[in-house]
């Protein structure tokens, strides 16, 4: 298969954050970082589309969104701090979306130096770990946190093509969370 359109579900076996500093890792995919119920979480999704942004110090960036279920709030505290620790940053940005339509449905990198996604409901973001846009997709399962190398994370490292699945007319709603580091980049 060449198609962008072919979707495979076989995340590579990588699941130590500490990993994507090697520079043969694009993608690290932790699968079982966020087990949350559907209850606490199907309610958000009956408010999309919708967008919600902030920044700030992990420990209490989650409490700038608006509220939301307190299993939610804890677990992104609890990514917004690992990804801070990780990548040596005292504030992060993070997104909480939910998704109707085809968000980011081009096959694409990045600019910036790694941005974790993490879908909580609906079908996952797909990725490739080519260098070409048409290479076959991998999906990446609801609920698995994936950390995404983007074209500003050094040199000698290459970034993780992905796209948003397209899900535009099928009924499917996303809830998506994205943490990146602060914006380091210019054009970022």
């Amino acid at each position: 298969m060449t198609s962008a359109s072919a979707t495979l579900n076989h995340p590579p076996a990588i699941t130590s954050w500490q990993d994507i500093f090697d520079p043969d890792t694009r993608i690290v995919i932790d699968p079982e970082a966020v087990l949350l119920r559907w209850d606490e979480i199907a309610p958000l999704l009956d408010l999309a589309p919708f967008g919600h942004r902030a920044a700030g110090p992990p420990d209490t960036v989650a409490q700038a969104l608006p509220p939301m279920p307190p299993a939610l709030t804890a677990a992104i505290t609890d990514l917004a701090t690992r990804f801070a620790a990780l990548m040596r940053c005292e504030t992060v940005r993070v997104r909480l979306e939910g998704v109707t339509g085809n968000a980011c449905r081009k096959v694409h990198a990045d600019y910036t130096d790694l941005r974790l996604i993490c879908t909580l409901a609906g079908p996952g973001t797909d990725y490739t770990l080519g260098d070409v846009p048409d290479a076959p997709l991998q999906r990446i399962a609801t609920g698995a946190v994936a950390l995404f190398k983007g074209q500003a994370f050094g040199p000698g490292h290459r970034a993780c093509l992905h796209r948003s699945p397209p899900i535009e007319g099928s009924g499917d709603k996303r809830l998506v969370l994205v943490i990146d580091t602060p914006d380091r980049h210019p054009n970022g």
